[in-house]
């Protein structure tokens, strides 16, 4: 309670207009991101008993290969996110519909780009291989990934209207739509599983899981351009190619962020698969799930501020960044308290909500929890850095991460035999530098001492 009490009186008693966007956000993220966490983690068993260990590891393990071309818009969408809060701030839509129609048409040329080369590589590559599985699998296999990539090359454009939201400092709106997905993933999924239903076929899995999420983006873009952004909504003649130095000039220096993201983040479940077999990628992401609660619920607070940082420093209001920074510090303390008690009580929970499917090992979930508390941390920094678009540390630093994260895991997980004990531990030990360079950044920007690279 007397956390519930900091937060609200810190972050929720606000009369200033942000902090009341800011406080409706939060309220309505708690709610929505409650929801859809609590259905994704009634519907990770049911996906496990529906598809069994093994190719419930080959599922987790095609999400990972995902994540990484979710990211090959270039850092567009973020581009556009911090243009288009600027635009907004100062009130000029002209400025802003144009970045909106220019980023829509340079994503979906990509995309289309980037389903051509999709669609060849499900026939080119050897499927069964990459997620380590029998060959008698490749046909399933080969039907999953036509339809999931499929489905992907779609919302690699939807979900541009979700980056619009955050821009607009609307992120609880941009939550409802995951949720609605989550939602008909998860009655997807228990009405097959109860009827039995193609009973272990990751084809099932890959239309429910994709299928969602492309048909509530398609229903939310219509609502939202017709209606509460029908002023800024992406149309031909708003298209400047001129646009594309500015959107990409930060966008691109995302991108390369956000390469060492999929390195750090996406490839641990192919090196696990590859080192210790596709079972042990289960224990990893339920350890990873769990831990993950804590770092779920200092989003839901943090999400709203990367916008606001942006806005607050166009219109130089400093004081308001640094109680804000204060604030979300302490409540990253605070996360760190509540990391350690799911850490006790972790065996427990285990069994409760995963029985004796899967064996989770102490060291591992130890493992996780550090990696979570760093990240957090890092994250206090990394969304006032980037709401003021000053990236260029972060850019050199995923350089040297990209470079280093997956031999040293291998290292770790392989040569040193601590399996994927050792792949989480590659990745803490890569997140390190950001943990030290971040917080010094910041000083830096917001003291207006910031020179050279920690100023571009």
């Amino acid at each position: 309670m007397n956390i519930i009490q900091i937060i609200k009186k810190r972050f929720l008693n606000s009369g200033s207009d942000r902090g009341k966007g800011i406080k409706k956000n939060i309220t309505g993220m708690f709610g929505l991101k409650g929801l859809d966490v609590g259905i994704s983690y009634l519907r990770f068993p049911l996906t496990l008993k529906f598809l069994g260990t093994e190719l419930h590891g080959v599922w987790l393990t095609l999400g990972g290969i995902m994540n990484w071309f979710s990211f090959f818009n270039i850092g567009l969408g973020t581009g556009l996110r911090n243009k288009l809060a600027e635009a907004l701030a100062e009130n000029n839509i002209k400025l802003a519909r144009i970045y909106v129609s220019s980023t829509y048409t340079i994503i979906s040329i990509i995309s289309v780009v980037m389903f051509a080369l999709l669609m060849v590589s499900v026939f080119a590559l050897d499927w069964p291989k990459i997620v380590a599985v029998d060959d008698s699998f490749n046909q399933m296999l080969v039907t999953t990934l036509l339809i999931v990539f499929t489905f992907f090359a779609l919302r690699f454009i939807l979900q541009l209207v979700g980056t619009i939201l955050v821009a607009d400092q609307r992120p609880a709106l941009s939550q409802l739509l995951r949720t609605i997905s989550s939602v008909i993933f998860f009655i997807g999924i228990w009405i097959a599983l109860k009827y039995r239903i193609m009973y272990g076929n990751l084809v099932v899995v890959g239309v429910l899981s994709t299928g969602s999420v492309v048909v509530v983006q398609i229903i939310a873009s219509f609502i939202l351009f017709s209606r509460r952004y029908k002023h800024i909504s992406p149309s031909l003649k708003y298209i400047d190619w001129h646009k594309f130095r500015s959107l990409a000039s930060v966008g691109i220096q995302f991108f390369i962020v956000q390469i060492s993201v999929i390195i750090m983040f996406s490839t641990d479940n192919i090196i696990i698969s590859q080192v210790s077999g596709p079972e042990d990628v289960v224990p990893y992401n339920v350890a990873r799930k769990y831990f993950g609660i804590v770092e779920m619920l200092f989003l839901i607070v943090l999400e709203p501020f990367w916008s606001a940082f942006t806005q607050a420093y166009t219109k130089n209001e400093v004081s308001w960044i640094k109680k804000s920074i204060r604030q979300l510090l302490l409540l990253w303390g605070f996360s760190v308290v509540g990391s350690f008690i799911m850490l006790a009580i972790s065996g427990w929970v285990y069994d409760i909500w995963i029985g004796d499917m899967v064996a989770v090992p102490l060291r591992l979930s130890v493992l996780m929890m550090f990696f979570f508390i760093i990240k957090s941390w890092n994250n206090v920094f990394v969304y006032l850095i980037n709401g003021v678009g000053k990236i260029r540390l972060q850019l050199y630093m995923s350089i040297v991460i990209a470079i280093i994260n997956i031999p040293l895991s291998i290292y770790f997980a392989r040569d040193l035999e601590m399996g994927s004990d050792g792949v989480i531990l590659g990745t803490i030990v890569c997140l390190s530098f950001g943990a030290v360079l971040h917080p010094i950044q910041y000083k830096r920007i917001i003291n207006k001492t910031a020179r050279g690279i920690w100023n571009r």
